[in-house]
């Protein structure tokens, strides 16, 4: 990606992904992982936005998942604190699954990115890239291009069925129908040529179809165990 691609995204969002890449470098570097579907979307260092570290006072709650490192990032959210480079250090390196995560992938439709799979996460940051960059183009708001709800609930339609958003030979199950399916796509974005389908073709791209079928995969993984 290039430097200004994902500055768009807030400082949870950022620490997040930058959470994301630095366990799988971890992983990768021990030989756990080898997909280069991981690799994707990187983030330039000059864009990583720095603040100083804060020690965040522990108060007993009822957590709302069970992943650490999402307890972690909850914290910079709430606390307005941004997770710098030294603070991994002494982090614990994730397994490329979702079993510390709890989502809820079949009775729920997310709107937050927070409700995402890190897998899903990160096509949604490609999402995010495509969308800063028409933005640009077309020197528009970002939210008439889709809002971050459109992208979290299309993550999660074609990550539940990897059919969703192709041509299945029906009249009334066209791209155009399902595209409007989905949460903030009317007809002017689902008609061919329109946002749509250039989601659509992010969607399609190869790294994150690999990261959609690891989320397919490895929540099935988890649930046969």
């Amino acid at each position: 990606m290039s430097s200004n691609e994902n500055n768009d995204l807030s400082p949870y969002e950022l620490a997040r992904l930058e959470r994301i890449q630095r366990n799988e470098d971890r992983l990768r570097s021990l030989g756990l992982i080898d997909n280069p579907a991981l690799k994707k979307p990187t983030i330039t260092p000059a864009k990583r936005k720095k603040v100083q570290k804060k020690r965040v006072k522990q108060t007993k709650s009822v957590p709302t998942r069970s992943s650490k490192r999402l307890k972690q990032l909850e914290d910079v959210k709430h606390e307005g604190d941004t997770i710098g480079e030294e603070d991994d250090e002494d982090a614990t390196p994730i397994t490329p699954d979702v079993d510390d995560i709890k989502v809820d992938y079949l009775n729920s439709t997310p709107k937050e990115p927070e409700q995402l799979d890190d897998h899903e996460f990160q096509v949604y940051a490609s999402l995010r890239a495509w969308r800063l960059r028409r933005k640009n183009e077309l020197e528009i708001e970002p939210y008439k291009i889709c809002q971050n709800r459109t992208l979290c609930e299309l993550i999660r339609k074609k990550r539940k069925d990897c059919t969703f958003l192709t041509d299945q030979g029906d009249q009334n199950n066209t791209v155009e129908n399902q595209l409007l399916s989905v949460w903030g796509i009317g007809p002017s974005k689902a008609a061919e040529g329109g946002f749509g389908w250039e989601m659509l073709e992010v969607l399609n791209a190869e790294d994150n179809a690999e990261l959609l079928e690891l989320s397919r995969k490895n929540v099935t993984q988890v649930t046969e165990s």
